[in-house]
Protein backbone atom coordinates (compact mmCIF):
# COMPACT_ATOMS: atom_id res chain seq x y z
CA UNK A 1 0.00 0.00 0.00
CA UNK A 2 1.31 3.54 -1.14
CA UNK A 3 1.24 6.17 1.63
CA UNK A 4 2.18 9.95 1.03
CA UNK A 5 4.88 11.41 2.65
CA UNK A 6 4.30 13.83 5.79
CA UNK A 7 5.24 16.18 3.06
CA UNK A 8 2.40 15.56 0.69
CA UNK A 9 -0.33 15.35 3.04
CA UNK A 10 0.50 19.13 3.94
CA UNK A 11 -2.54 21.34 3.47
CA UNK A 12 -0.63 24.32 4.00
CA UNK A 13 0.55 26.85 0.74
CA UNK A 14 2.05 29.84 0.24
CA UNK A 15 0.87 32.38 -2.31
CA UNK A 16 4.09 34.57 -3.12
CA UNK A 17 3.46 38.08 -5.15
CA UNK A 18 6.86 39.92 -5.51
CA UNK A 19 6.55 42.05 -8.38
CA UNK A 20 2.88 43.60 -9.67
CA UNK A 21 1.15 43.66 -13.59
CA UNK A 22 -1.55 46.02 -13.30
CA UNK A 23 -4.98 46.49 -13.72
CA UNK A 24 -6.89 43.26 -15.25
CA UNK A 25 -10.52 43.03 -16.63
CA UNK A 26 -10.30 39.72 -17.62
CA UNK A 27 -12.15 36.46 -15.91
CA UNK A 28 -8.93 34.97 -15.25
CA UNK A 29 -5.38 36.56 -14.73
CA UNK A 30 -2.11 36.28 -13.06
CA UNK A 31 -1.60 36.14 -9.36
CA UNK A 32 0.46 39.41 -9.82
CA UNK A 33 -2.36 41.36 -11.70
CA UNK A 34 -5.45 43.57 -9.82
CA UNK A 35 -9.08 42.84 -10.34
CA UNK A 36 -10.02 45.95 -9.07
CA UNK A 37 -8.39 49.42 -8.29
CA UNK A 38 -8.08 53.07 -7.54
CA UNK A 39 -5.79 55.64 -7.66
CA UNK A 40 -2.98 53.26 -8.79
CA UNK A 41 0.16 54.19 -10.49
CA UNK A 42 3.34 52.32 -11.68
CA UNK A 43 5.52 55.18 -10.37
CA UNK A 44 7.38 52.46 -8.55
CA UNK A 45 6.66 49.28 -10.65
CA UNK A 46 7.23 46.88 -10.27
CA UNK A 47 6.15 47.50 -6.83
CA UNK A 48 2.73 48.78 -6.06
CA UNK A 49 2.44 52.52 -5.17
CA UNK A 50 -0.62 55.08 -5.66
CA UNK A 51 -0.52 57.80 -8.27
CA UNK A 52 1.38 61.28 -7.21
CA UNK A 53 -1.33 64.10 -6.34
CA UNK A 54 -2.76 66.93 -8.71
CA UNK A 55 -2.15 70.54 -7.95
CA UNK A 56 -5.14 72.61 -8.71
CA UNK A 57 -3.98 75.54 -11.01
CA UNK A 58 -7.15 77.58 -11.78
CA UNK A 59 -11.01 77.70 -12.77
CA UNK A 60 -12.96 78.05 -15.94
CA UNK A 61 -17.03 77.49 -16.87
CA UNK A 62 -17.65 75.33 -19.18
CA UNK A 63 -13.83 74.17 -20.32
CA UNK A 64 -14.19 72.29 -23.48
CA UNK A 65 -10.06 72.60 -25.19
CA UNK A 66 -6.49 73.70 -23.15
CA UNK A 67 -3.71 74.81 -25.10
CA UNK A 68 -0.33 76.12 -24.20
CA UNK A 69 1.13 78.83 -26.39
CA UNK A 70 3.62 80.97 -25.22
CA UNK A 71 4.48 79.28 -22.07
CA UNK A 72 8.17 79.03 -21.07
CA UNK A 73 9.72 76.14 -18.70
CA UNK A 74 7.52 75.86 -15.30
CA UNK A 75 4.97 75.46 -14.08
CA UNK A 76 1.87 77.15 -15.30
CA UNK A 77 -0.58 79.55 -13.27
CA UNK A 78 -3.47 80.11 -15.82
CA UNK A 79 -6.09 79.02 -18.29
CA UNK A 80 -5.62 78.89 -21.83
CA UNK A 81 -8.10 77.23 -24.13
CA UNK A 82 -12.15 77.25 -24.48
CA UNK A 83 -14.42 77.74 -21.99
CA UNK A 84 -18.27 78.41 -21.99
CA UNK A 85 -18.10 79.22 -26.09
CA UNK A 86 -15.44 81.85 -25.31
CA UNK A 87 -11.86 81.87 -26.17
CA UNK A 88 -9.91 82.52 -23.25
CA UNK A 89 -6.00 83.42 -22.75
CA UNK A 90 -4.43 83.46 -19.59
CA UNK A 91 -7.13 83.43 -17.28
CA UNK A 92 -8.51 86.37 -19.78
CA UNK A 93 -11.58 86.29 -21.61
CA UNK A 94 -11.97 87.09 -25.46
CA UNK A 95 -15.03 88.00 -25.55
CA UNK A 96 -15.18 89.74 -28.79
CA UNK A 97 -16.58 86.94 -30.65
CA UNK A 98 -18.51 83.14 -29.28
CA UNK A 99 -17.15 80.10 -30.60
CA UNK A 100 -19.81 77.34 -31.98
CA UNK A 101 -20.48 74.09 -29.89
CA UNK A 102 -18.63 71.00 -30.31
CA UNK A 103 -14.66 70.38 -30.01
CA UNK A 104 -12.07 72.02 -31.41
CA UNK A 105 -9.20 71.40 -32.93
CA UNK A 106 -6.03 74.30 -31.83
CA UNK A 107 -3.05 74.88 -32.94
CA UNK A 108 -0.13 77.16 -32.49
CA UNK A 109 1.32 78.71 -35.93
CA UNK A 110 4.03 81.60 -35.18
CA UNK A 111 2.28 83.19 -32.78
CA UNK A 112 -1.14 82.63 -33.79
CA UNK A 113 -3.83 80.41 -32.10
CA UNK A 114 -5.69 79.16 -35.23
CA UNK A 115 -8.82 77.16 -33.69
CA UNK A 116 -11.04 74.96 -35.77
CA UNK A 117 -13.69 74.45 -36.77
CA UNK A 118 -14.41 78.12 -36.38
CA UNK A 119 -11.68 79.25 -38.34
CA UNK A 120 -10.87 81.84 -36.38
CA UNK A 121 -7.45 82.65 -34.40
CA UNK A 122 -5.86 84.62 -31.53
CA UNK A 123 -2.16 86.65 -32.33
CA UNK A 124 -0.58 86.73 -28.99
CA UNK A 125 2.72 88.09 -29.66
CA UNK A 126 2.90 92.14 -30.41
CA UNK A 127 2.65 93.33 -33.71
CA UNK A 128 6.37 93.76 -35.01
CA UNK A 129 5.62 97.39 -36.49
CA UNK A 130 3.72 98.89 -33.96
CA UNK A 131 4.67 96.75 -30.81
CA UNK A 132 0.71 96.56 -30.05
CA UNK A 133 -0.80 93.66 -29.27
CA UNK A 134 -4.49 92.66 -30.28
CA UNK A 135 -6.37 91.01 -27.96
CA UNK A 136 -9.66 89.73 -29.74
CA UNK A 137 -10.32 86.53 -31.60
CA UNK A 138 -10.11 87.28 -35.72
CA UNK A 139 -11.53 85.50 -38.55
CA UNK A 140 -8.34 83.74 -40.49
CA UNK A 141 -10.06 84.31 -43.77
CA UNK A 142 -9.67 87.91 -44.98
CA UNK A 143 -12.70 89.06 -47.13
CA UNK A 144 -14.65 92.50 -48.83
CA UNK A 145 -17.60 92.83 -50.65
CA UNK A 146 -17.28 95.05 -54.15
CA UNK A 147 -19.91 96.18 -56.78
CA UNK A 148 -19.61 95.96 -60.00
CA UNK A 149 -15.96 95.52 -60.40
CA UNK A 150 -14.13 95.59 -63.70
CA UNK A 151 -11.68 92.15 -64.21
CA UNK A 152 -9.45 91.95 -66.81
CA UNK A 153 -7.09 89.71 -68.00
CA UNK A 154 -4.76 89.39 -70.80
CA UNK A 155 -1.50 87.63 -72.61
CA UNK A 156 1.03 89.37 -74.83
CA UNK A 157 2.55 86.21 -77.00
CA UNK A 158 5.54 88.54 -78.34
CA UNK A 159 6.77 89.96 -75.22
CA UNK A 160 5.34 87.24 -72.78
CA UNK A 161 3.87 89.86 -70.45
CA UNK A 162 1.08 88.47 -68.54
CA UNK A 163 -1.33 90.69 -66.31
CA UNK A 164 -4.82 90.37 -64.88
CA UNK A 165 -6.99 92.66 -62.37
CA UNK A 166 -10.07 93.33 -60.20
CA UNK A 167 -10.49 97.27 -60.72
CA UNK A 168 -13.01 99.35 -58.61
CA UNK A 169 -11.88 103.11 -57.49
CA UNK A 170 -11.72 103.71 -53.87
CA UNK A 171 -13.01 100.01 -53.06
CA UNK A 172 -9.76 99.93 -51.08
CA UNK A 173 -8.37 96.48 -51.77
CA UNK A 174 -4.58 97.76 -49.92
CA UNK A 175 -6.12 97.76 -46.38
CA UNK A 176 -7.39 94.25 -47.15
CA UNK A 177 -5.29 92.33 -48.95
CA UNK A 178 -1.39 92.27 -49.96
CA UNK A 179 1.46 90.69 -52.02
CA UNK A 180 1.56 87.13 -51.87
CA UNK A 181 -1.87 86.35 -50.76
CA UNK A 182 -3.90 83.68 -52.73
CA UNK A 183 -7.86 84.94 -53.04
CA UNK A 184 -10.87 82.91 -53.84
CA UNK A 185 -13.40 85.22 -56.25
CA UNK A 186 -16.99 83.94 -55.81
CA UNK A 187 -20.62 85.67 -57.19
CA UNK A 188 -19.58 86.56 -60.52
CA UNK A 189 -22.43 87.00 -62.97
CA UNK A 190 -20.39 84.90 -65.53
CA UNK A 191 -19.44 81.76 -63.08
CA UNK A 192 -16.19 81.16 -65.69
CA UNK A 193 -14.88 83.93 -63.14
CA UNK A 194 -15.04 82.23 -60.29
CA UNK A 195 -11.96 80.31 -58.59
CA UNK A 196 -12.80 77.02 -58.22
CA UNK A 197 -12.30 75.75 -55.20
CA UNK A 198 -11.50 72.20 -54.29
CA UNK A 199 -14.37 71.00 -51.34
CA UNK A 200 -15.96 68.36 -53.20
CA UNK A 201 -14.40 64.69 -55.09
CA UNK A 202 -18.26 65.44 -56.85
CA UNK A 203 -16.96 68.38 -58.34
CA UNK A 204 -14.46 69.05 -61.21
CA UNK A 205 -12.73 72.02 -62.66
CA UNK A 206 -12.35 72.39 -66.48
CA UNK A 207 -9.15 72.96 -68.67
CA UNK A 208 -9.37 76.59 -68.00
CA UNK A 209 -11.25 76.89 -64.88
CA UNK A 210 -9.15 79.17 -62.65
CA UNK A 211 -7.95 77.41 -59.55
CA UNK A 212 -5.53 79.94 -58.10
CA UNK A 213 -5.62 83.64 -58.07
CA UNK A 214 -2.50 85.12 -55.73
CA UNK A 215 -2.00 88.81 -55.39
CA UNK A 216 1.09 89.96 -57.43
CA UNK A 217 0.63 94.12 -56.04
CA UNK A 218 -2.15 96.57 -54.58
CA UNK A 219 -3.54 99.57 -54.04
CA UNK A 220 -6.81 101.35 -53.07
CA UNK A 221 -8.16 100.71 -56.79
CA UNK A 222 -6.60 97.53 -57.77
CA UNK A 223 -5.83 94.75 -56.94
CA UNK A 224 -3.24 92.81 -59.68
CA UNK A 225 -3.30 89.37 -59.89
CA UNK A 226 -1.48 85.61 -60.82
CA UNK A 227 -3.71 83.49 -62.06
CA UNK A 228 -3.81 79.76 -62.96
CA UNK A 229 -5.37 76.79 -64.71
CA UNK A 230 -4.97 73.21 -62.74
CA UNK A 231 -2.47 72.42 -65.39
CA UNK A 232 -0.11 75.57 -63.97
CA UNK A 233 -0.61 77.72 -67.50
CA UNK A 234 -2.31 81.26 -66.82
CA UNK A 235 -5.65 81.52 -66.99
CA UNK A 236 -7.76 84.00 -67.33
CA UNK A 237 -11.08 86.53 -67.00
CA UNK A 238 -14.23 86.65 -69.56
CA UNK A 239 -12.89 90.19 -69.49
CA UNK A 240 -15.79 92.20 -68.02
CA UNK A 241 -17.84 94.57 -65.85
CA UNK A 242 -19.55 92.30 -63.75
CA UNK A 243 -23.03 93.83 -62.56
CA UNK A 244 -24.10 92.51 -59.08
CA UNK A 245 -21.78 92.36 -55.73
CA UNK A 246 -18.38 89.81 -56.00
CA UNK A 247 -17.15 88.19 -52.84
CA UNK A 248 -13.37 88.21 -52.55
CA UNK A 249 -11.33 86.39 -49.96
CA UNK A 250 -8.73 84.76 -48.48
CA UNK A 251 -10.06 80.88 -48.41
CA UNK A 252 -9.72 78.77 -45.78
CA UNK A 253 -10.88 75.15 -46.07
CA UNK A 254 -13.54 73.79 -44.22
CA UNK A 255 -11.10 71.67 -41.44
CA UNK A 256 -12.02 69.72 -38.66
CA UNK A 257 -8.85 68.73 -37.29
CA UNK A 258 -5.47 70.44 -38.05
CA UNK A 259 -1.68 70.24 -36.96
CA UNK A 260 1.79 71.96 -37.55
CA UNK A 261 4.57 70.30 -39.67
CA UNK A 262 7.72 71.57 -40.91
CA UNK A 263 6.37 75.36 -41.40
CA UNK A 264 2.81 74.56 -42.76
CA UNK A 265 -0.92 74.33 -41.82
CA UNK A 266 -1.85 70.77 -42.42
CA UNK A 267 -5.97 69.84 -41.90
CA UNK A 268 -8.70 67.45 -42.62
CA UNK A 269 -11.62 68.56 -43.93
CA UNK A 270 -14.76 67.97 -42.39
CA UNK A 271 -16.15 65.95 -45.55
CA UNK A 272 -13.33 63.44 -44.64
CA UNK A 273 -12.19 64.17 -48.56
CA UNK A 274 -9.48 66.28 -48.39
CA UNK A 275 -6.36 67.07 -46.45
CA UNK A 276 -4.83 70.20 -46.94
CA UNK A 277 -1.65 72.16 -46.41
CA UNK A 278 -0.83 75.95 -46.26
CA UNK A 279 1.54 77.88 -47.56
CA UNK A 280 4.60 77.49 -46.30
CA UNK A 281 4.82 79.65 -43.24
CA UNK A 282 1.57 81.31 -43.48
CA UNK A 283 -1.47 79.89 -42.28
CA UNK A 284 -3.54 81.71 -43.69
CA UNK A 285 -3.11 81.17 -46.94
CA UNK A 286 -4.22 77.14 -48.66
CA UNK A 287 -4.82 78.16 -52.59
CA UNK A 288 -1.63 79.40 -53.54
CA UNK A 289 -0.91 77.07 -56.97
CA UNK A 290 1.98 78.72 -59.09
CA UNK A 291 4.41 75.87 -59.18
CA UNK A 292 6.65 76.77 -56.68
CA UNK A 293 7.99 74.87 -53.57
CA UNK A 294 6.67 77.16 -51.15
CA UNK A 295 3.10 76.53 -52.56
CA UNK A 296 -0.05 75.66 -50.53
CA UNK A 297 -1.49 71.54 -51.47
CA UNK A 298 -3.99 69.33 -51.43
CA UNK A 299 -4.94 65.75 -51.99
CA UNK A 300 -8.14 63.89 -52.32
CA UNK A 301 -8.34 60.72 -50.18
CA UNK A 302 -10.81 57.81 -51.16
CA UNK A 303 -11.25 56.15 -47.78
CA UNK A 304 -14.79 56.46 -46.58
CA UNK A 305 -15.65 58.00 -43.45
CA UNK A 306 -14.74 61.29 -41.87
CA UNK A 307 -11.44 62.17 -40.38
CA UNK A 308 -11.26 62.43 -36.21
CA UNK A 309 -7.59 63.33 -35.99
CA UNK A 310 -4.29 64.56 -37.85
CA UNK A 311 -0.95 64.92 -36.06
CA UNK A 312 2.29 65.60 -37.02
CA UNK A 313 4.31 62.17 -36.73
CA UNK A 314 8.95 62.38 -37.12
CA UNK A 315 9.02 63.00 -40.63
CA UNK A 316 5.36 62.89 -41.72
CA UNK A 317 1.76 64.02 -41.12
CA UNK A 318 -0.54 60.70 -39.74
CA UNK A 319 -4.76 61.58 -40.91
CA UNK A 320 -6.63 59.33 -38.62
CA UNK A 321 -10.30 58.13 -39.75
CA UNK A 322 -12.64 55.73 -37.98
CA UNK A 323 -11.46 52.79 -39.82
CA UNK A 324 -8.12 53.94 -41.50
CA UNK A 325 -4.92 56.03 -40.96
CA UNK A 326 -3.60 57.87 -43.70
CA UNK A 327 0.55 59.09 -43.94
CA UNK A 328 1.97 62.06 -45.35
CA UNK A 329 4.95 61.94 -46.80
CA UNK A 330 7.27 64.95 -48.32
CA UNK A 331 8.13 68.92 -47.67
CA UNK A 332 6.62 70.40 -50.72
CA UNK A 333 4.05 70.28 -53.39
CA UNK A 334 6.73 68.31 -55.80
CA UNK A 335 7.01 65.72 -53.47
CA UNK A 336 4.06 65.35 -50.87
CA UNK A 337 2.39 61.92 -51.39
CA UNK A 338 -0.10 59.47 -49.23
CA UNK A 339 1.61 56.05 -49.82
CA UNK A 340 -0.29 53.98 -47.89
CA UNK A 341 -3.27 53.41 -45.88
CA UNK A 342 -3.52 51.16 -43.16
CA UNK A 343 -6.86 49.09 -41.41
CA UNK A 344 -7.44 50.45 -37.98
CA UNK A 345 -7.89 53.89 -37.13
CA UNK A 346 -8.94 56.39 -34.14
CA UNK A 347 -12.69 55.81 -32.99
CA UNK A 348 -12.00 59.36 -31.19
CA UNK A 349 -9.43 61.81 -32.28
CA UNK A 350 -8.94 63.35 -29.09
CA UNK A 351 -7.42 59.68 -27.88
CA UNK A 352 -4.15 60.22 -30.10
CA UNK A 353 -0.81 61.03 -28.18
CA UNK A 354 2.41 60.69 -29.13
CA UNK A 355 4.85 59.13 -25.82
CA UNK A 356 8.64 58.08 -26.64
CA UNK A 357 8.01 58.12 -30.98
CA UNK A 358 5.03 55.88 -30.88
CA UNK A 359 1.33 57.17 -31.06
CA UNK A 360 -1.14 55.52 -29.13
CA UNK A 361 -5.38 55.94 -29.66
CA UNK A 362 -7.95 54.00 -29.28
CA UNK A 363 -10.27 52.63 -31.76
CA UNK A 364 -13.63 50.90 -31.67
CA UNK A 365 -11.77 47.50 -30.18
CA UNK A 366 -9.55 48.54 -27.86
CA UNK A 367 -6.26 50.66 -27.26
CA UNK A 368 -3.39 50.63 -30.07
CA UNK A 369 -0.05 51.60 -30.32
CA UNK A 370 1.16 52.27 -33.71
CA UNK A 371 4.63 53.53 -35.16
CA UNK A 372 4.15 52.98 -39.01
CA UNK A 373 4.02 49.66 -39.51
CA UNK A 374 0.84 47.29 -38.65
CA UNK A 375 -0.92 49.35 -35.17
CA UNK A 376 -0.75 46.68 -32.32
CA UNK A 377 -3.08 46.49 -30.26
CA UNK A 378 -2.31 47.35 -26.36
CA UNK A 379 -5.80 46.62 -24.46
CA UNK A 380 -5.91 42.88 -23.68
CA UNK A 381 -6.42 43.56 -20.10
CA UNK A 382 -9.01 46.42 -20.55
CA UNK A 383 -12.53 44.18 -21.46
CA UNK A 384 -14.61 47.58 -21.44
CA UNK A 385 -15.53 48.95 -25.03
CA UNK A 386 -15.63 52.92 -24.87
CA UNK A 387 -17.62 55.28 -26.57
CA UNK A 388 -15.30 58.69 -26.22
CA UNK A 389 -11.31 59.12 -24.91
CA UNK A 390 -9.78 62.09 -24.23
CA UNK A 391 -5.89 61.48 -24.10
CA UNK A 392 -2.46 63.01 -22.67
CA UNK A 393 1.05 62.46 -22.09
CA UNK A 394 3.90 63.30 -19.13
CA UNK A 395 6.52 61.91 -21.96
CA UNK A 396 6.63 58.73 -20.14
CA UNK A 397 2.90 57.37 -20.05
CA UNK A 398 -0.17 57.64 -21.60
CA UNK A 399 -3.09 59.10 -19.97
CA UNK A 400 -6.72 58.16 -21.55
CA UNK A 401 -9.72 59.48 -19.87
CA UNK A 402 -12.42 57.36 -21.21
CA UNK A 403 -16.25 57.34 -21.03
CA UNK A 404 -18.17 54.24 -21.25
CA UNK A 405 -21.73 53.38 -23.14
CA UNK A 406 -23.03 53.88 -19.50
CA UNK A 407 -21.37 57.46 -19.70
CA UNK A 408 -19.23 56.20 -16.77
CA UNK A 409 -15.64 57.81 -16.49
CA UNK A 410 -12.21 56.53 -15.40
CA UNK A 411 -8.57 57.60 -16.26
CA UNK A 412 -6.85 54.62 -17.29
CA UNK A 413 -3.18 54.94 -17.63
CA UNK A 414 -0.81 52.68 -19.83
CA UNK A 415 3.09 52.39 -18.75
CA UNK A 416 4.98 51.85 -22.08
CA UNK A 417 8.23 50.55 -20.43
CA UNK A 418 6.51 48.12 -18.70
CA UNK A 419 3.34 47.17 -20.54
CA UNK A 420 0.97 48.11 -17.55
CA UNK A 421 -2.18 49.74 -16.91
CA UNK A 422 -3.57 51.28 -14.26
CA UNK A 423 -6.87 52.76 -13.06
CA UNK A 424 -6.55 56.58 -11.04
CA UNK A 425 -10.49 57.68 -10.86
CA UNK A 426 -13.26 58.91 -12.21
CA UNK A 427 -12.27 62.11 -12.89
CA UNK A 428 -13.99 63.08 -16.00
CA UNK A 429 -10.94 65.34 -17.78
CA UNK A 430 -12.40 66.79 -21.02
CA UNK A 431 -8.83 67.86 -22.48
CA UNK A 432 -5.17 67.41 -21.44
CA UNK A 433 -2.09 69.50 -22.58
CA UNK A 434 1.95 68.89 -21.63
CA UNK A 435 4.19 70.92 -21.04
CA UNK A 436 7.96 69.92 -20.25
CA UNK A 437 7.71 66.98 -18.19
CA UNK A 438 4.15 68.15 -16.81
CA UNK A 439 1.15 66.75 -17.58
CA UNK A 440 -2.41 69.35 -17.25
CA UNK A 441 -6.04 68.28 -17.36
CA UNK A 442 -8.86 69.92 -17.46
CA UNK A 443 -12.26 69.17 -16.86
CA UNK A 444 -15.45 71.34 -17.29
CA UNK A 445 -14.85 73.35 -14.74
CA UNK A 446 -10.64 73.11 -13.22
CA UNK A 447 -7.46 72.89 -14.58
CA UNK A 448 -4.98 70.45 -12.49
CA UNK A 449 -1.36 69.78 -12.84
CA UNK A 450 -0.31 65.81 -12.60
CA UNK A 451 2.77 64.67 -10.67
CA UNK A 452 2.61 67.12 -8.16
CA UNK A 453 5.82 65.59 -6.20
CA UNK A 454 5.79 68.38 -3.27
CA UNK A 455 2.11 67.86 -3.15
CA UNK A 456 1.48 71.91 -2.33
CA UNK A 457 -2.32 71.22 -3.24
CA UNK A 458 -2.65 68.96 0.04
CA UNK A 459 -4.20 66.74 -1.71
CA UNK A 460 -4.94 62.97 0.08
CA UNK A 461 -4.61 59.89 -2.09
CA UNK A 462 -7.43 57.70 -0.79
CA UNK A 463 -6.41 54.23 -3.03
CA UNK A 464 -7.53 50.74 -2.84
CA UNK A 465 -6.35 47.60 -4.52
CA UNK A 466 -8.49 44.07 -4.88
CA UNK A 467 -6.48 40.86 -5.67
CA UNK A 468 -7.98 38.35 -8.26
CA UNK A 469 -10.06 35.23 -6.88
CA UNK A 470 -7.39 32.75 -5.95
CA UNK A 471 -8.89 29.31 -5.92
CA UNK A 472 -5.26 27.78 -5.57
CA UNK A 473 -5.84 25.80 -8.81
CA UNK A 474 -7.82 22.84 -6.81
CA UNK A 475 -11.42 22.30 -6.45
CA UNK A 476 -10.98 21.50 -1.73
CA UNK A 477 -11.72 23.93 0.11
CA UNK A 478 -9.37 26.59 1.01
CA UNK A 479 -8.87 29.72 3.31
CA UNK A 480 -5.78 31.91 4.55
CA UNK A 481 -4.09 32.03 7.70
CA UNK A 482 -2.25 35.14 7.54
CA UNK A 483 -1.24 37.57 5.00
CA UNK A 484 2.17 39.46 5.37
CA UNK A 485 2.45 42.59 3.78
CA UNK A 486 6.49 44.86 3.01
CA UNK A 487 5.73 47.44 2.23
CA UNK A 488 7.27 51.37 2.59
CA UNK A 489 4.76 54.15 4.40
CA UNK A 490 4.63 57.75 4.70
CA UNK A 491 4.95 59.68 7.60
CA UNK A 492 0.56 60.01 7.79
CA UNK A 493 -0.31 56.31 5.78
CA UNK A 494 -3.02 54.26 7.25
CA UNK A 495 -3.80 50.84 5.45
CA UNK A 496 -6.94 48.20 5.97
CA UNK A 497 -6.27 44.98 5.31
CA UNK A 498 -9.74 43.15 4.30
CA UNK A 499 -10.71 39.33 3.31
CA UNK A 500 -13.78 38.39 1.02
CA UNK A 501 -14.53 34.72 0.74
CA UNK A 502 -15.91 33.15 -2.69
CA UNK A 503 -18.37 36.32 -3.62
CA UNK A 504 -19.27 37.66 -0.07
CA UNK A 505 -18.55 40.91 1.15
CA UNK A 506 -15.16 41.92 2.07
CA UNK A 507 -14.28 41.82 5.57
CA UNK A 508 -11.68 43.87 7.67
CA UNK A 509 -8.42 41.55 8.75
CA UNK A 510 -6.49 44.40 10.30
CA UNK A 511 -4.90 48.00 9.91
CA UNK A 512 -1.50 49.08 9.07
CA UNK A 513 -0.53 52.64 10.53
CA UNK A 514 2.45 54.57 10.00
CA UNK A 515 4.66 55.73 13.08
CA UNK A 516 6.75 57.84 10.66
CA UNK A 517 8.48 56.56 7.33
CA UNK A 518 9.68 53.17 7.34
CA UNK A 519 10.41 49.97 5.99
CA UNK A 520 8.76 47.16 7.70
CA UNK A 521 7.03 43.97 7.36
CA UNK A 522 3.62 43.27 8.62
CA UNK A 523 1.32 40.21 9.81
CA UNK A 524 -2.09 40.49 9.45
CA UNK A 525 -4.11 37.54 11.09
CA UNK A 526 -7.17 36.01 8.64
CA UNK A 527 -10.21 34.61 10.44
CA UNK A 528 -10.32 31.25 8.67
CA UNK A 529 -13.60 30.40 6.86
CA UNK A 530 -13.66 27.66 3.87
CA UNK A 531 -14.26 28.53 0.86
CA UNK A 532 -13.82 27.27 -3.17
CA UNK A 533 -12.34 31.10 -3.94
CA UNK A 534 -10.83 34.36 -1.69
CA UNK A 535 -10.06 37.81 -2.78
CA UNK A 536 -7.54 40.19 -0.66
CA UNK A 537 -8.51 44.16 -0.59
CA UNK A 538 -5.46 46.69 0.56
CA UNK A 539 -7.30 50.41 1.19
CA UNK A 540 -4.78 53.08 1.88
CA UNK A 541 -4.87 56.86 2.70
CA UNK A 542 -1.29 58.27 2.26
CA UNK A 543 1.50 57.59 0.69
CA UNK A 544 2.50 53.98 0.51
CA UNK A 545 5.20 51.64 -2.30
CA UNK A 546 4.09 47.96 -1.63
CA UNK A 547 7.06 45.40 -2.07
CA UNK A 548 5.57 41.97 -1.66
CA UNK A 549 2.40 40.45 -0.38
CA UNK A 550 2.90 36.59 0.98
CA UNK A 551 -0.31 34.79 1.90
CA UNK A 552 -0.39 31.67 4.15
CA UNK A 553 -3.24 29.38 2.50
CA UNK A 554 -4.64 25.76 3.45
CA UNK A 555 -6.85 23.32 2.31
CA UNK A 556 -8.48 20.51 2.93
CA UNK A 557 -11.72 18.40 2.21
CA UNK A 558 -13.58 18.84 -1.35
CA UNK A 559 -16.24 21.89 -2.08
CA UNK A 560 -19.51 21.02 -2.36
CA UNK A 561 -20.04 21.34 -6.06
CA UNK A 562 -23.13 21.41 -8.40
CA UNK A 563 -23.79 17.70 -9.39
CA UNK A 564 -25.00 17.18 -12.95
CA UNK A 565 -26.89 14.35 -13.36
Amino acid sequence: MYLPSAAQRSANKKIDILSFFGYDQRNKIDDRQLSEMLNMSSDAAPCLAPRKPRRYIASAEGISAVTLPEYFPGALDSFTGVAGGRFVYKGKEIANMRLTDGEKSIVDFSGNICIFPDKVYYRYLSDPETGAAVNELRPMARQMTVADPELNSYYDEISGIYKASIRKIGAGFDKVFKAGDSIVVSGCVNEANNTFVADSRKKFASETAIVSMVVKETDSDRVSLLMYNKNGGYAFFDNCVNRGSVKIETYIPDIVCACVHNNRLFGASRSGEYIYASKLGDCFNFTSYQGLGDDSWYSEIGTPGEFTAIVSYRSAVVAFKRDYIHHIYGDSPKNFSIPKQTLSGALDGKSVAEVGGVLYYMAADGFYEYSGGEPERISAPIKTLFKSCKSGTDGRSYFACVTDRNDNSSLLVYNPEYNLWHREDDTKFVDFARLGERLYGVTATDMYMFGDDGNESGETIRWCVVSKKFTLDDFDFKSVNAIYIRLELGSETHIKVSFAADDDDFTLCGEIESEGKGFLSHRIPVRLKKCDSFRVMLEGEGGAVVHDIEMITYTGGRTNVKHIR
